[in-house]
């Protein structure tokens, strides 16, 4: 018999052969625990993968507000009134326009320290202003509580968004005026600066550090034209490609500061991992969890699917010794007995993604678990599934499961068909 003849033979076999005991009486508890046992191995691996994944994106999303993916700075200045300060000249556009897919993802950015004062309290934090394009305030408007952005259109107004932390601290609203106060070397200047929103990004120690103005503002306090800043951000870059796209940056900015010393381009690259390794670092320790979630559920849906192929087994001792007495092979009907088996399987596996699929679903629009903000920098517990997750995960199962049932399916060689066909 052909290899593709006893696999057809197995396969009608299995079809043919019920899981239901001999009195027809609904399925063994053996059987309806290797279901739930997989179902619910299947689903925890799911749901823990999507907790875990769905928690690193919007973790790192809040970040990259906060910080872009690459940042170039100006060595040695926190004053763009420096002459050594970063300026966007359409030289330096074109050397950073191969890493930007649109013009949109490069962006110049003032900071400036400032001390907000009122008259019962001040806090001192950095002020960071932004361009007008709608694309640099979304995070921003995303993260709003109260208030608004500043209006693209207005370029001479002095507003401010504020966090929430800032304004608790200060007894602010929106629509409240606030004095701010910036050191220039030995001077002191002052600005009356309109709160125009409140933002909660639940990262505290970034609330309480940094608002948000229009560059605009910034630049006519420090007297510069609108080319000049003191960091300049890339965005929009893929994940994976960020430690490369910052090697190659770093070489075109020296070879052109090579090729034209006159005009020397000697930039620091940083990118989000040099700036929130703390978070980063923290993010990646996640993968541990992940990794021990997902043997321990392996173990438990391997256990029970060895101990219910034994039970299967037993329960149709008679017909095995039947069809070896028949001339079926012990590796035939071994096969016959894992495939009955990897029926277990499927139907573990199509309900285990039906209940990790809803739930994924109802928490993401719902939100129905929440989490402790000032905790873990989120208000709801995230969830995020990559297809390429969910196929890992069905597929290693299937095959694992196949390996794991050989080694008990070999019992089936030390029945006696003469014995068997007698057994009770």
């Amino acid at each position: 018999m052909s290899r593709s003849s006893r696999q057809s033979a197995a396969w009608y076999l299995c079809r043919k052969l019920s899981m239901r005991p001999t009195d027809g009486r609904g399925l063994p508890p053996g059987v309806v625990t290797a279901i739930v046992g997989v179902a619910l191995s299947v689903a925890i691996m799911l749901i823990s993968m999507a907790v875990v994944y769905g928690f690193k994106y919007n973790i790192v999303k809040q970040l990259t507000g906060f910080h872009a993916q690459i940042t170039l700075s100006a060595p040695d200045t926190q004053d763009v009134g420096m002459t050594d300060g970063l300026h966007l000249t359409d030289s330096l556009k074109q050397i950073l326009a191969p890493y930007c897919d649109t013009e949109n993802d490069l962006r110049l950015v003032v900071t400036q320290p400032t001390v907000l004062k009122t008259d019962s309290a001040f806090q001192g934090l950095m002020l960071k202003g932004m361009s007008t394009e709608p694309q640099s305030w979304d995070f921003i408007e995303q993260n709003l509580v109260a208030g608004r952005v500043p209006a693209a259109s207005d370029t001479t107004g002095n507003q401010i968004v504020i966090s929430s932390v800032t304004a608790n601290a200060l007894g602010l609203q929106a629509g409240d005026r606030i004095m701010a106060h910036f050191i220039d070397g030995e001077s002191l200047r002052s600005r009356r600066l309109d709160i125009t929103g409140i933002y909660d990004s639940h990262f505290h120690d970034y609330d309480a550090a940094i608002a948000f103005t229009p560059l605009a503002m910034l630049q006519r306090l420090n007297h510069v034209d609108s080319i000049t800043g003191t960091i300049l951000e890339i965005r929009g870059i893929d994940p994976a490609t960020v430690p490369d796209c910052a090697g190659a940056i770093t070489a075109a900015l020296f070879e052109a500061s090579v090729d034209n010393p006159s005009n020397p381009m000697y930039y620091q690259v940083s990118t989000l991992s040099d700036k929130c390794s703390l978070y980063i670092n923290w993010l990646d320790l996640l993968d541990t969890n992940v990794v021990v979630i997902i043997i321990l559920m392996a173990c438990v849906a391997g256990f029970t699917l060895i101990s219910s192929l034994f039970i299967i087994i037993l329960q149709r001792v008679p017909t095995i010794g039947l069809l070896k007495a028949m001339g079926a092979t012990d590796g035939l009907i071994r096969r016959t007995f894992i495939l009955m088996a990897q029926r277990l399987v499927l139907t573990g596996l199509v309900a285990g993604n039906a209940l990790a699929l809803a739930f994924i679903l109802i928490q993401e629009k719902y939100h129905l678990l929440p989490l402790d903000p000032d905790a873990y920098y989120l208000n709801y517990v995230p969830v995020k599934l990559s297809v390429t997750a969910w196929v890992t995960v069905n597929v290693a199962t299937v095959v694992i499961a196949a390996l794991i049932l050989i080694l008990p399916s070999h019992i089936i060689a030390k029945i006696n068909p003469a014995k068997s066909i007698r057994y009770e």
